[in-house]
């Protein structure tokens, strides 16, 4: 027993110091998305085109104390390209979000409500994301689907008709498409 306590003890002494020489990077989102600042790749962002990235998501809310992955993962997406050399003025990105997640875009009370009394780990994500430039839409569908109103919605969020629609008008537009559950 003794010799596994000091074997794990010095595996996680080795990892904390392979992590500490590893260079993380946060360069628009600081909070969310900490990425690896890689100086030795051979494919990187074109830092002179603009990008149009339409990410829907529809992630289940597995732990309403933490931010799912893949909500967290659109921070990632702009500080990867930040780091590849693209502006922030160059990097256009709408979220549509549905289904289960819909219920992360819902303001503190709502969420409190839904989730036995625990605070919104989503609100300061989105208002970050906001700021940074991202369009958040939340399906008007899901939303009624889920018993909420406009005004349960938190600010930084805008209503569509439904997330078909929101995806398809985007698509048309020329964003890229990914699909993060």
């Amino acid at each position: 027993m003794k010799s596994t306590f000091i074997l794990l003890a010095l595996l996680l002494i080795a990892q904390a110091g392979i992590s500490q020489d590893r260079k993380w990077a946060n360069p628009i989102i600081k909070d969310y998305g900490r990425i690896l600042d890689l100086e030795d790749v051979d494919v990187k962002p074109d830092p002179d085109m603009e990008y149009k990235i339409l990410i829907e998501e529809v992630f289940k809310m597995d732990n309403p104390a933490r931010a799912n992955f893949s909500a967290t993962n659109v921070a990632r997406l702009i500080n990867l390209h930040a780091v590849g050399g693209v502006k922030k003025e160059n990097l256009k990105v709408a979220l549509v979000i549905h289904g289960p997640a819909t219920s992360s875009v819902i303001n503190n009370e709502a969420y409190k409500t839904k989730y036995d009394d625990k605070d919104s780990p989503y609100i300061k994500l989105y208002e970050d994301l906001a700021a940074s430039g991202v369009e958040i839409i939340v399906c008007g569908q899901s939303l009624e689907m889920g018993g909420y109103k406009k005004a349960d919605v938190i600010p930084q969020v805008k209503v569509a008709t439904s997330a078909l629609t929101a995806v398809t008008t985007y698509q048309l537009k020329g964003y890229a498409y990914f699909k993060w559950d």
